[in-house]
C-alpha cells in the first residue's frame, strides 16, 4: 500500500511538471507574438512609467487628497513629509489615474510630496508637490473681525469676544470671553492667535492699569494667562513683527500725567518657555510721551500719530514709525493727520498675495477720535469727531477721507479683504454711550468712496476696544 501510494505521488509530480513546461513554452510563444500585450510587458512599463500629471484637488486642516496621471496603467505611490520622507502611501491597484488622500496632517504646515507610477519607490523618479494645509475647518476664523474688549453700556469693561464674518454678514456673539475684562488695552494678533495685553481693569468698582498678558487661540478655543509685563501699560501702541511683540507709548496709571511711558519699548516673546518673556528697553530715538494714538504695524515698522499729549492731555497731529530692528523712529518725518485728536479708530491696510484683491493700495487709516483734552483715563469728557484719514503708504501725506455719517470716539476698525471694505465698529457718540452700528468704506480707494451703514448691528455696544483679524 505504501509503495503504491508513493508511486502515485510520483506520477502526479512529473504530470504537474510536463503541464507548467507547456504552459511556459505557450507563455513564452505568446509573449514573442504579442509582446506588447503580455504581462511582461506591463513589467517593463513599470519601470518607464512616468507621472504626467500632478496636484492637489482637496485641502483641509489636517488632510490633503493628491492626484496623479501615469503614462501607462499601473500601481501608485506618494511619500510625504514636513521636512523629508515621514510617511508613504501605496495603491496596489494599476490605473493611469491615482487619487489619494493623506490623513492625520498638522494644520497650517507645509508639507512636500513625491507621486510615484509604481509600487516600488526605491529605483524610480518621483514628482514633487508642495502644499499648505488649511489653518481651519471653519475659513472664517481668518477672514471674520474679532471684537475685543472696550467699555459697555453699563460702564463696566466687556468680557465677551464677538465674531463678524463679513462674506455673510453674520454675527457670531460671545465667541469667547477674556478671562480678565478690559478697556483701553494693547490688542493683537500673533501668530493667529489673539493678545489681550494691559489695559485698564476695575478691581472693587475702580480702574487700575493692568499687567496682565492672556492670550486665545480661536482654534483650540482656550485662554492661557502668560507672564505679566514689568510695568503696566495701557492706552499704547501694540504690533506683531517678527517673532514678537512690541508695545510703546501709553501710560502706567490712570493719570497720564504720572505715569506716561518716556521712549521705552516693552518687547514680548511669546515663544521663549511656557509663559514668554518680557523684556524693556530705551529706543534710540524719542518716542512721542503720548497715550491712546491710532497706530498699527506695517512690513516692519509700527506707525502711529495723533494721540493726547503726556503734560497736559491735549490732542496731537503729528506722526511717526518706530523700526524695532534698529530700535529707533524713522529719520524722515511722517505725515500728520488733519485733525487732531485721540482715540481715534486705526488700522494697517495690506493686501496679499492670496487676496482676493491682491494689488490693492497699502493704506494707514485714522477714523474719528476726539478733539477733546483729559488727563485721566477713561477720559472726564469728549469731543467726539466724524473726520478720517488715509495715508496710502509710498504718498507721504494723508488725505481727508469722506465724512463719517456719525462722530464717534475709540471706535474699532478693521479690513475685510474678501468683501473690499474698511469696518468701522461702535464707538461712543458722547461721554460713556458707546454705539454698536457699524459702517464700511470701499478699500481700492477710501478717499473717493463712500460710508455705508451696515444693516446687522453688533451684538452689544462698545467703546475704547479694537477689532483684529488673526491672519495679519
Amino acid at each position: 500500500m505504501g509503495s503504491h501510494l508513493l508511486t502515485l505521488i510520483k506520477n502526479t509530480f512529473q504530470n504537474m511538471q510536463k503541464f507548467i513546461y507547456s504552459i511556459l513554452i505557450l507563455f513564452l510563444g505568446i509573449f514573442f507574438v504579442e509582446c506588447q500585450n503580455s504581462p511582461l510587458s506591463n513589467i517593463h512599463d513599470s519601470e518607464t512609467a512616468k507621472v504626467t500629471l500632478a496636484l492637489v484637488t482637496q485641502l483641509g486642516p489636517k488632510t490633503a487628497t493628491i492626484s496623479w496621471e501615469c503614462s501607462s496603467s499601473q500601481p501608485g505611490s506618494v511619500v510625504y513629509g514636513r521636512g523629508g520622507i515621514e510617511s508613504a502611501s501605496i495603491s496596489l491597484e494599476n490605473a493611469k489615474i491615482h487619487s489619494m488622500t493623506l490623513h492625520n496632517l498638522e494644520s497650517n504646515t507645509d508639507y512636500i510630496a513625491s507621486v510615484f507610477c509604481s509600487s516600488d519607490i526605491n529605483n524610480l523618479q518621483g514628482v514633487p508637490i508642495a502644499f499648505k494645509t488649511w489653518v481651519s475647518d471653519f475659513p472664517n476664523r481668518t477672514r471674520g473681525l474679532w471684537v475685543v474688549g472696550g467699555i459697555g453700556a453699563d460702564a463696566n469693561p466687556v468680557s465677551q469676544i464677538d465674531f463678524f464674518d463679513p462674506v455673510t454678514s453674520t454675527w457670531y456673539p460671545a465667541a469667547s470671553s477674556i478671562p480678565t475684562p478690559r478697556a483701553f488695552a494693547n490688542v493683537v494678533s500673533h501668530k493667529e492667535k489673539i493678545y489681550v495685553i494691559g489695559g485698564l481693569e476695575k478691581q472693587a468698582g475702580i480702574y487700575v492699569a493692568s499687567r496682565k498678558t492672556e492670550v486665545y487661540d480661536p482654534y483650540l478655543d482656550q485662554w492661557k494667562t502668560l507672564a505679566e509685563m514689568p510695568t503696566a501699560n495701557q492706552g499704547g501702541v501694540i504690533a506683531s513683527v517678527g517673532e514678537e511683540i512690541f508695545i510703546i507709548a501709553g501710560t502706567t496709571t490712570t493719570d497720564m500725567t504720572t505715569g506716561t511711558v518716556l521712549n521705552t519699548v516693552s518687547r514680548f516673546f511669546p515663544g521663549i518657555g511656557p509663559t514668554g518673556v518680557w523684556q524693556s528697553y530705551v529706543s534710540l530715538t524719542a518716542i512721542f510721551a503720548r497715550i491712546d494714538m491710532a497706530g498699527c504695524g506695517l512690513n516692519g515698522s509700527i506707525l502711529f500719530t495723533g494721540g493726547r499729549f503726556n503734560a497736559d492731555g491735549s490732542a496731537q497731529v503729528t506722526a511717526d514709525g518706530y523700526v524695532p530692528s534698529v530700535n529707533s523712529t524713522t529719520s524722515a518725518g511722517e505725515p500728520s493727520i488733519n485733525l487732531a485728536r485721540h482715540g481715534s479708530g486705526s488700522a494697517c491696510v495690506k493686501p496679499l498675495n492670496l487676496d482676493s484683491f491682491p494689488t490693492d493700495p497699502e493704506w494707514f487709516a485714522v477714523i474719528g477720535g476726539s478733539t477733546g483734552t483729559s488727563t485721566l483715563q477713561p477720559v472726564g469728557s469728549i469731543t467726539p469727531s466724524n473726520r478720517t484719514d488715509f495715508s496710502q503708504i509710498g504718498t507721504g501725506l494723508f488725505t481727508i477721507g469722506p465724512i463719517l455719517p456719525v462722530s464717534v470716539y475709540y471706535p474699532g476698525t478693521q479690513a475685510s479683504y474678501e468683501t473690499r471694505k474698511l469696518f468701522v465698529l461702535g464707538g461712543a457718540s458722547a461721554l460713556n454711550i458707546p454705539t454698536d452700528t457699524v459702517y464700511s468704506i470701499g478699500l481700492q480707494n477710501p478717499i473717493a468712496s463712500t460710508w455705508t451703514l451696515e444693516t446687522q448691528k453688533m451684538p452689544r455696544a462698545r467703546y475704547a476696544h479694537k477689532v483684529i483679524r488673526i491672519d495679519r
